[in-house]
């Protein structure tokens, strides 16, 4: 069990993020070439084969609803790549209303049920 305190924004940079972006840089690759959404990702084309090959990003962490969501944010982002940081802001915003936030801490620090989550402050 993990003793020291975790900040929800910690678990949003650890996890959250980087398996956002890794779905978005997998359903741009089903139109776009890998260097070209690494240029649009702001990454180098070795992370989209990191990506690729289960090697970043590992935690599956989309439901059904997520992906339907990611699904819209890919095509917005095809329409105008400048759209990214904001589909970006999007899918995460979605996940903390989801709760996902406080299931990953939950079981990152593997809290008793006396033990509140520091996010949403639930048992």
């Amino acid at each position: 069990m993990l003793k020291k305190l975790i900040f929800p924004q910690e678990i949003e940079v650890w996890y959250i993020l980087p398996a956002i972006r890794k779905k978005i840089s997998l359903k741009l690759t089903e139109n776009l070439a890998q260097k070209d959404v690494a240029e649009i990702m702001g990454v180098t084309p070795a992370a989209i084969s990191q990506y690729k090959k289960q090697k970043r990003a590992k935690e599956e962490i989309f439901d059904k609803e997520m992906e339907k969501e990611l699904e819209v944010s890919v095509k917005n982002i095809l329409k105008d790549n400048n759209n990214l940081g904001d589909e970006i802001i999007r899918l995460n915003n979605l996940m903390k209303k989801k709760g996902i936030v406080c299931k990953i801490y939950k079981n990152i620090c593997a809290l008793k049920k006396s033990k509140a989550c520091c996010y949403c402050n639930k048992k």
